[in-house]
């Protein structure tokens, strides 16, 4: 019973909270890996993994245009804070495949590419119909 947890437990968690995350994340109108109809497992891996490298790719230029340093206090505690949610819903085990499945690498890095996301819509300022940032008294 207690084993049947270790598994079902993780896979609940994640559904929950990729559901939070798809209702903040805004679609970019792009297939994703998941609509591909003939993939392997393999291939839907691969393929989340490249859509987390676009992500990551995004922030660090979001994070350049910002001035905001990539080993700054505020990024590495972000980090942390991703790294803590990852292994919350993934705790690490002697083999993670074993443990979780397959898809394991594809959901990990969706998950990861999610988180990613949202730290990109965070500290992306609002911009007025002028280009310009706006103020608080223009909310």
């Amino acid at each position: 019973m207690k084993g049947m947890w270790r598994l079902t437990g993780p896979a609940l968690v994640l559904y929950l909270f990729s559901g939070s995350l798809t209702a903040q994340t805004p679609s970019t109108g792009v297939a994703s890996c998941s609509q591909s109809a003939n993939a392997t497992q393999t291939d839907l891996n691969q393929c989340a993994a490249k859509e987390l490298q676009k992500a990551e790719s995004r922030l660090a230029a979001l994070l350049k245009e910002l001035g905001i340093d990539r080993n700054s206090i505020e990024q590495k505690a972000w980090e942390t804070y991703r790294d803590a949610q990852l292994k919350a819903i993934y705790p690490a085990t002697n083999n993670d495949i074993a443990e979780y499945g397959s898809a394991y690498p594809m959901c990990l890095a969706t998950l990861k590419k999610r988180l990613t996301e949202g730290r990109i819509r965070d500290p992306s300022p609002k911009m007025g119909r002028n280009g310009y940032p706006v103020t608080m008294t223009q909310m």
